[in-house]
């Protein structure tokens, strides 16, 4: 839905012209989880492909290229209509900035230069059971008290910075938020079917009392070219996890492809595998992890799609940190990961999506 409110022209002041869009994303699914030594469990949950949310998008043109802007998303559960967080309203993102010619600033919470890049580095999206980098890659998604830096197009390539004191509100106590610090850094290129990314970015909040760093890298490649209604398209990434306490060292590969048979079907498979550089016979809980998935789509509309997911993840003996997840976690802990996380765990979703 869409309002456009013509600003009265004033003598000393340009005329400007503001925008102010509602959007939003349903998506539900039905599915069932077995893990070793457990009973099935079978549930309806939200957000397996994209995560549901409605929001309030706006922009204010201010003439010469410059533009006001904002955005305010707010992540609902649409299997039983709560809000997916209960401590904020808009918490997937609230910010605004201007934009121009040279780019675009903007302030507040935003999702991070990770979070961008991760749709575009896997067959499935980074959603559905099906992800291994989705469920093996611990990357934050977005960041409280953030300056974010975007770049033009500059012949296919653009550049990302955000600089963000973390998850610390105005009221938390000045030593806290002096502990929180993240820096995240990003380039891009996007054209002619190919897509590559590279994304750096160190974390310290003062709840973890250390430095979480990552780093990742990855592209696809249509080989049909670009905006092709059939054929191949081939995806890989690269990703590594450290903390400076030593309690955490992974490396993570993914390959996967999705043939899109017409406008309206596609199928991606993959495989993911994550490393563990620590000994589990030395430290308890940690060891490789492998994952296979299978996703389908269908599209009835552009903006309605059916999907189907199979998702098979093997973990070594010792470890039992992963799960199968949809887009995003938007459940109790106790719900989402019912039955809990560990040894071989086997998952399968059918859901229905519908943006707006």
């Amino acid at each position: 839905m869409r309002y456009l409110l013509l600003l009265s022209c004033m003598p000393s002041l340009a005329c400007a012209q503001q925008a102010v869009t509602v959007f939003g994303v349903a998506d539900t699914y039905v599915a069932q989880v077995r893990a070793d030594g457990l009973a099935a469990a079978n549930r309806a949950d939200a957000s397996g492909l994209l995560a549901s949310r409605i929001g309030l998008r706006g922009r204010e043109d201010l003439g010469g290229g410059l533009a006001a802007n904002f955005l305010l998303e707010a992540g609902l559960n649409s299997d039983d209509g709560s809000q997916a967080d209960g401590n904020r309203l808009f918490n997937r993102q609230a910010w605004a900035g201007l934009s121009g010619p040279w780019g675009e600033l903007r302030l507040g919470r935003q999702n991070t230069p990770q979070f961008y890049m991760n749709g575009k580095f896997d067959a499935f999206t980074s959603g559905t059971y099906a992800s291994g980098w989705n469920n093996l890659f611990g990357a934050p998604p977005r960041a409280d008290n953030a300056v974010g830096l975007f770049s033009p197009s500059m012949g296919g390539v653009r550049l990302q910075a955000l600089l963000a004191r973390g998850a610390t509100g105005g009221a938390a106590p000045l030593e806290e938020a002096a502990a929180n610090r993240n820096i995240h850094l990003a380039a891009e290129y996007e054209g002619q079917g190919l897509y590559l990314g590279a994304n750096w970015q160190t974390v310290r909040t003062a709840a973890s009392g250390t430095v979480a760093r990552r780093a990742s890298a990855g592209g696809s490649y249509a080989l049909a070219g670009a905006g092709a209604s059939r054929g191949w398209t081939l995806y890989a990434s690269a990703g590594r996890e450290s903390r400076a306490d030593g309690t955490q060292s992974t490396r993570l590969l993914q390959l996967s492809a999705q043939y899109r048979f017409s406008p309206q079907a596609a199928l991606g498979f993959g495989w993911a595998g994550l490393h563990d550089k620590i000994d589990p016979k030395k430290v308890a809980g940690h060891g490789d992890a492998r994952q296979l998935g299978l996703l389908y789509r269908y599209w009835l509309s552009p903006r309605t799609t059916l999907y189907g997911a199979l998702a098979q993840l093997r973990q070594d003996e010792g470890r039992s940190s992963f799960a199968l997840l949809g887009a995003a976690v938007v459940a109790p802990a106790a719900q989402v990961r019912s039955p809990l996380p560990g040894g071989d765990i086997r998952g399968a979703q059918a859901g229905i999506l519908h943006t707006f």
